[in-house]
């Protein structure tokens, strides 16, 4: 590393710049080294003029250091050097998962061009210098390596170590091995945001989302390479497809480069703006205050309050789609409940707020963008309320066979047990949200005369709620359900099946996102809308056109049993859970 001639701690490193300041041996470090990510001199010097500040600081400290606590120091440097690097957040993610994946398919094709030996043809001379690779665990020291190996090869012997090494990398690519986890997977996500200017904090919310996201992505690099491998085509475009789409190279920034960081007001700086520009200017009624302050209380609960123009339309999207799920707040609990308890709870269909109450919402979101618009205020200079909404009916949508069978395969694949199991559940029972998320181990009992386990939805435990009397009901579990071992799961349970969802929105908040990333989208050929309610709409829809006897169905489900005169006052409780069982039973997914 060279130091650039007149640029106090600017440093050159093979083309590339770096920030370099060296410690005292005092403070337990060598120097704090930062790369600029710039081969341009005169961006460099920018940059170096605009991290001055913090320069100034670190000296400062260097200079105290003699008097102040270790501890203290120790905090403070890594409070200078947090300041000097982009702190990452989840919008962030993407993209760095999307410039990883870009060369999956050209390289693992560069390697099978290359990698067509045997292993037991491999040159020996080359396995020393493999070793030597091999020996660190630093892949920025591995690539280091390799380029003085190729550097110190004759010419004419670099090709034959390039295809001895493409022969290695297939072969312990075809060793099959449980997905990148631990040390591995921390290391590859810490260099991963060096390399793109970000500060690494383990414990944060975002390091923890890229962690999992770099971890499908590995399996997905991992499936493609082996498709390209045995030369399976068809496989592989197939795992092209679960790739990271980006319409153009992220560009990699300079770490320092504040012009890329949010500099416009928060969202609800805009909206005070925007409130009393409406009241004083355009005379906003009383009525429409009332209709606005609702409307923004429901925003500050389900969104984070970011610069203007940070909104993007899948934010504007997430949110208009929780409003469908919204309950109406004239009738009864609803009319009693807080805004969070209205949030919180799960609302049924017939009691969701009608179409053209959501459309007010999103009007409302239109005037506070289009106003952040205005030339004369300037905030952003295209809104984010393009989104594709129908505002003329609630209907619900079903899921196709093909769909739930893709939640199926999601749901075995998941780690956490309540994600794994609630999706599940609502495939299989039929069951409100609300009823499995306040399931109780006790819940889940067994039926001598039939043999079979059930659930009991009851309310008999402290905090259950249900919706109406008939929801007080019981469901056979399906045998898919006990053949992946949801009653060993329960085994396993303390006194609540669902120990971590103390509410019921948690799930409503994720469903969205699984949806997402399994590719079923949230509206249907026919502009239904989907959510987790909809898991139980499939199922009566299924069950009803199975012909299935509905009275039957409406004890699974807990509907009021249809009227057939006095007689219906009985049906709930002589039925035997045995012609249940045949109801549920009836469930079927195609051919699963």
């Amino acid at each position: 590393m060279q130091a650039v001639v007149g640029c106090q701690y600017l440093y050159r490193r093979k083309a590339t710049y770096y920030l370099r300041v060296k410690m005292p041996k005092r403070l337990g470090m060598r120097e704090i080294r930062m790369c600029l990510r710039t081969h341009k001199l005169e961006v460099a010097l920018v940059l170096m003029e605009r991290l001055k500040p913090l320069i100034s600081q670190l000296k400062g400290l260097v200079i105290h250091s003699r008097t102040l606590d270790t501890s203290l120091i120790s905090q403070q440097l890594n409070q200078i050097k947090n300041a000097m690097q982009k702190q990452l957040t989840i919008a962030d993610i993407d993209p760095l998962i999307a410039k990883l994946e870009q060369g999956f398919s050209d390289g693992g094709h560069a390697v099978n061009a290359l990698g067509d030996k045997s292993i037991l043809e491999l040159d020996s001379r080359f396995k020393e210098l493999f070793i030597y690779m091999a020996e660190t665990d630093s892949n920025e020291e591995r690539v280091n390596r390799f380029a003085e190996i190729i550097k110190g090869l004759p010419e004419g012997e670099r090709w034959s170590f390039l295809e001895s090494m493409s022969s290695v990398i297939k072969l312990f690519t075809r060793i099959e091995d449980e997905p990148s986890e631990g040390d591995g997977l921390l290391q590859q996500a810490n260099e991963l945001l060096a390399e793109h200017g970000y500060a690494i904090e383990p414990k944060s919310l975002p390091y923890r989302v890229l962690l999992s996201k770099l971890k499908t992505s590995n399996a997905v690099r991992d499936e493609l390479l082996a498709s390209i491998f045995n030369e399976d085509f068809l496989g592989e475009r197939e795992v092209q497809g679960l790739l990271a789409n980006t319409s153009e190279p992220m560009v990699h920034t300079p770490i320092a480069d504040v012009d890329n960081e949010p500099t416009g007001p928060l969202f609800s700086e805009v909206y005070a703006e925007f409130l009393e520009f409406k009241i004083k200017k355009e005379k906003l009624t009383e009525k429409i205050q009332a209709d606005y302050e609702r409307f923004y209380i429901v925003w500050q609960l389900l969104m984070d309050d970011k610069p203007i123009d940070q909104y993007k339309p899948k934010d504007i999207g997430r949110f208009i789609d929780r409003c469908f799920e919204l309950p109406r707040m004239n009738i009864a609990p609803y009319n009693k409940m807080t805004w969070q308890e209205r949030l919180d709870c799960e609302v049924p269909e017939e009691d969701v707020i009608s179409a053209k109450s959501v459309q007010g919402y999103y009007k409302w979101l239109q005037s506070i963008f289009a106003y952040a618009k205005k030339d004369t205020v300037d905030y952003i200079s295209v809104s984010p309320c393009s989104i594709k909404r129908d505002f003329t009916s609630n209907t619900r949508g079903a899921f196709s066979d093909m769909e739930l069978g893709q939640f199926l395969n999601a749901a075995k694949a998941e780690r956490k047990p309540w994600k794994k199991w609630i999706i599940q559940l609502g495939i299989y029972t039929g069951a409100r949200l609300g009823e499995l998320v306040q399931l109780r181990k006790s819940d889940i009992r067994f039926d001598e005369e039939t043999k079979r386990h059930y659930i009991l939805i009851t309310d008999e435990h402290k905090d259950q709620k249900l919706k109406t009397d008939n929801a007080k009901r019981k469901i056979p579990i399906h045998t898919a359900l006990v053949v992946g071992g949801f009653l060993d799961f329960v085994a396993t349970c303390g006194e609540e099946v669902f120990e971590e969802l103390d509410k019921s929105v948690r799930v409503t908040g994720w469903m969205p996102r699984l949806m997402e990333s399994i590719g079923v989208p949230t509206f249907n050929e026919l502009g239904h809308k989907r959510s987790f309610h909809s898991f139980r709409h499939t199922f009566i829809t299924k069950l009803m056109n199975d012909g299935v006897p509905v009275n039957n169905l409406q004890q699974v489900v807990g509907h009021e049993i249809s009227s057939f005169g006095i007689t219906s006052n009985y049906t709930h409780k002589a039925t035997s859970i045995k012609n249940l069982v045949e109801v549920v039973d009836a469930f079927n997914i195609g051919d699963k």
